[in-house]
């Protein structure tokens, strides 16, 4: 138990270390309402221009899909990443077990979320702004058989 902590608290420390920034260079953040737009611009893309095409726009860091403190990721229904605009490390990896600090599984919640119909799903996170772990509000859709997302803080 102890060392899938460590590995979950390991991979979260990797997504926040290369976590964007600003695409305006300020403090500005983004809302959930920007990030829900987001997550349907993406997949308008994905429809229009196919999956190869898509993902190699959402994973350019300074692309279409990023937009201060947010950016777009894609997942397969097994929780392996396609494409990501924060963490290009991610992009193959299996993160269906990715946990918050409080133990709950981020990836699985978002997928239910997605799946529903589309929704939210928060979590704890480590807000790269500020060094400390925070409340973040995920939100994700499913286009087709995969996941799309992106997300908030919720001091935001």
């Amino acid at each position: 138990m102890k060392k899938l902590l460590a590995m979950s608290l390991m991979a979260l420390a990797a997504i926040v270390v290369s976590a964007p920034v600003s695409a305006a260079g300020t403090s500005d953040h983004a809302t959930l309402e920007e990030a829900k737009a987001m997550v349907k611009k993406a997949r308008e893309y994905i429809r229009k221009n196919g999956r190869e095409k898509a993902f190699a726009e959402i994973n350019k860091r300074d692309g279409m899909f990023v937009d201060r403190d947010i950016y777009i990721y894609v997942y397969d229904k097994s929780l392996k990443n396609l494409a990501h605009g924060g963490n290009h490390k991610l992009i193959g990896k299996d993160l269906s077990q990715l946990r918050d600090p409080d133990g709950n599984y981020v990836n699985q919640g978002l997928l239910k979320a997605a799946e529903s119909g589309g929704g939210v799903y928060k979590f704890k996170f480590l807000n790269p702004a500020n060094g400390k772990v925070e409340t973040k509000t995920g939100y994700a859709e499913m286009e087709g058989d995969i996941m799309v997302g992106s997300g908030v803080y919720q001091s935001q």
